[in-house]
Parts: structure tokens; C-alpha cells; sequence
């Protein structure tokens, strides 16, 4: 966060508390952006079909015993990044889970407040 008095004039709005970004008045129109910290959550990833779809960070897993459903499936172990970021001076918050390199999935705030009920009644399913 730059503080206050150090802020490039470019900057239209001082930072929102959870941005970590220490802005310069030289930064490139594309990355005037507030960013917060990014929390790493290690996650478990399907492979869909053949190919090179998975991080170069992830570690592929072994497949399943021969011969049982589970050695169908192609996994990775990955890490998965979540963060905000909002350009400055705009009015929209958004939330990127990613591996960093290939997948993600970048919404606005107030769409994973709508999605999150969903996931936590599909959860609930898949504990059951």
C-alpha cells in the first residue's frame, strides 16, 4: 500500500486496506491496479483428457490400481493462489483462484458471494 502522501498522481483513489502494491508514479497504465496478499490453498485437479492442461507447478499423480474406476482419472496435486485485485479507480473487485500458469477462474466479488451457497450445498452432497 503507498501510503498517502507518497501517491502517484495518477492514482485516482487512495488504496483500499488490503492492497500490498507499492504504486510508483512510473507504473504502466496496465498495472495500476490495487492487488491484496495471495493465499496459497493446495488442491487436488482433474486432468481433462490428453494433453499438457496442468501447471508446470503441479505434480502429477499416480492413477489408481488397474482395472478400478479411479485409474481413469489423470490428477495433480496443485497449489491454487486466491487473491483480490481492482484497477484503480474502478468499481470492480475481483476474486482470482489460479495455479499461476493455466487454470483460473477470475469473478467479481459479488459473483463468488452468489456462487459460494452453491458449492457449500454441493459439499454438503458429496459428504453424504
Amino acid at each position: 500500500m503507498t501510503p498517502e502522501h507518497d501517491r502517484p498522481t495518477w492514482q485516482a483513489e487512495p488504496c483500499p486496506d488490503w492492497c500490498v502494491v507499492l504504486h510508483a508514479q512510473d507504473d504502466d497504465v496496465r498495472d495500476r491496479s490495487h492487488v491484496s496478499t495471495s493465499m496459497s490453498v493446495g488442491a487436488r485437479q482433474l486432468l481433462s483428457g490428453p494433453g499438457p492442461a496442468v501447471s508446470p507447478f503441479a505434480e502429477r499423480e499416480p492413477s489408481g490400481p488397474p482395472g478400478t474406476p479411479d485409474a481413469l482419472d489423470r490428477t495433480a496435486a496443485a497449489d491454487l493462489a486466491v487473491c483480490l485485485h481492482r484497477r484503480d479507480g474502478g468499481r470492480t473487485t475481483w476474486v482470482y483462484v489460479g495455479d499461476g500458469a493455466v487454470q483460473h477462474l477470475e469473478l467479481t466479488a459479488e459473483s463468488w458471494h452468489r456462487l459460494m451457497p452453491a458449492l457449500d450445498r454441493v459439499l454438503d452432497l458429496a459428504r453424504a
